[in-house]
């Protein structure tokens, strides 16, 4: 059996970044579950507690791009390092909070040391994992990821249970103190680029001024409703600065964001998927639970084990589709993978009051193994189509285009469920039926309006898929194992 020190290199990178990002996705899956006793604890409301999840997703969706350009200039394992110890600090800190004030400032700084780690932890892999195994390196990270929110639901429902709140903060910390002893002890010394580093300040401040007003203008819309005056000036002032980095990027020496790589097909049509494909996901992670428990009324254990079939299907397809995408190339993957995915949302049209559990799980399945055989050979494509020296610029934009993806799909499609929800309960208060049933009734047909929606955002990216071509980029050898 190979020791520690004998394990090849891309091995002990992976093991790095995996447990990172499983400690990420984990708290971020976990936080959620304490909003009802914090709101308990300190005696506030739950639009103010709400924001120990806005203010981390804000910051960190805006911070990603800066990181990981920095990361292209100074090296990955540094930025990545003092990511995840401002992360693991930042955890210790929360659980000594004394209000809910302290604990919104101490995410804050989460998000500063999550935005460092994640922004880089897709180009460590690519760097790590020759150009053959790259969709099996990046397939395993996903596996990280889909553990991470498998088990942080069912832990925290237990540390709530047995514990307190803030055991959801310091039971975390042995695992950041982990992984970041293994980013100083496996991660390879950085090499510093030649010459002076140029950031490109007003891009910089751009990117981040737009994504902040843009998304902090998308969680306002549940709140406040979508033609709210504080919502559009949020979301059109963000989209007025947005649309000027191209121009400004055009005169930078080294852009935050290189639209260049836009005329590469590959590269255009892979992001471009990306962000329609996880646009289209919040339909079930959002509504989902609603059509559960509040349509056909199962228990929350019952509805938590259903969904629950998603990430452990993607845990498995994941790494199964890299190493295809290693061998055929990762057009028929990702295209088959987006097929997969529009199917399950097509079934779900006729999910009605009646649909049978097992029905249910086995469409969820088919969605698992979707996203599970989508994600690894698209980020094949994104990154084997850029050089490496803009590898953890590119890596960034990926976790940006995910969180932003999200962000919005989250916003648009609970104020949509929402309006459609209310007009279909009209109506079948119209026909007679009592209010709790009218409610009830109404679930499904909202639902699958949005399910509609998402159908079509998804058979858009089998398409982008499909065009993508294999070999216009050339496959970038990366750095072999030591």
């Amino acid at each position: 059996m190979k020791t520690f020190k004998q394990m090849p290199y891309k091995w002990k990178a992976l093991l790095t970044v995996a447990l990172g990002s499983a400690l990420s996705t984990l708290d971020a899956s976990i936080i959620t579950l304490a909003f009802p006793e914090l709101t308990r604890v300190f005696n506030t409301d739950l639009a103010t507690v709400m924001w120990v999840t806005v203010a981390y997703i804000l910051v960190s969706s805006s911070l990603m791009l800066i990181f990981g350009k920095l990361s292209d200039f100074i090296g990955r394992k540094k930025i990545y390092a003092i990511g995840i110890g401002i992360f693991t600090v930042a955890m210790a800190a929360c659980s000594l909070a004394g209000s809910v004030e302290q604990i919104i400032f101490f995410r804050v700084l989460q998000a500063l040391g999550a935005s460092m780690a994640i922004g880089c932890g897709t180009a460590i892999i690519t760097e790590a994992f020759p150009g053959e195994d790259r969709g099996k390196g990046l397939g395993l990270l996903g596996v990280a990821v889909s553990f991470g929110f498998i088990l942080g639901p069912v832990t925290g429902g237990f540390l709530l249970d047995w514990l307190d709140w803030r055991a959801i903060f310091y039971m975390g910390i042995p695992l950041g103190v982990l992984s970041f002893a293994l980013a100083m002890l496996w991660l390879r010394k950085d090499v510093r680029r030649e010459g002076k580093i140029n950031l490109d300040i007003l891009g910089t401040v751009a990117s981040f001024c737009g994504l902040f007003s843009m998304l902090l203008g998308m969680g306002q819309i549940k709140a406040r409703g979508m033609t709210s005056a504080v919502v559009i000036m949020l979301v059109v002032a963000g989209l007025l600065i947005l649309s000027l980095l191209p121009l400004i990027e055009r005169h930078a020496k080294e852009p935050i964001i290189d639209f260049t790589l836009l005329r590469n097909h590959t590269f255009t049509y892979a992001i471009t998927g990306l962000f329609i494909f996880f646009l289209s996901m919040p339909v079930y992670t959002v509504i989902m639970p609603f059509y559960l428990l509040d349509g056909l009324g199962l228990s929350a254990t019952s509805s938590g084990l259903l969904l629950s079939v998603i990430p452990i299907t993607t845990m498995i397809a994941s790494p199964i589709s890299g190493a295809l995408s290693d061998r055929f190339g990762p057009r028929w993957p990702s295209t088959l993978g987006a097929g997969a995915v529009a199917s399950a949302f097509l079934c779900m049209l006729w999910f009605d009051l009646s649909t049978q559990r097992w029905i249910i799980a086995s469409v969820l399945v088919l969605l698992g193994i979707g996203s599970g055989v989508f994600q690894p050979p698209n980020n094949s494509s994104i990154m084997g189509a850029v050089e490496q020296k803009r590898f953890g610029s590119v890596s960034a934009l990926i976790g940006t285009s995910r969180q932003v993806a999200l962000t919005i799909g989250m916003a648009l499609t609970g104020s949509v469920f929402s309006t459609r929800q209310i007009a279909y309960q009209d109506l079948y208060l119209l026909k007679g039926l009592g209010k709790i049933e009218a409610f009830r009734h109404s679930i499904p047909p909202a639902f699958r309006d949005l399910i509609l929606i998402s159908l079509f955002l998804t058979l858009t990216v089998v398409i982008l898929s499909f065009w993508s071509t294999k070999n216009e980029s050339k496959h970038i050898r990366y750095l072999e194992d030591e």
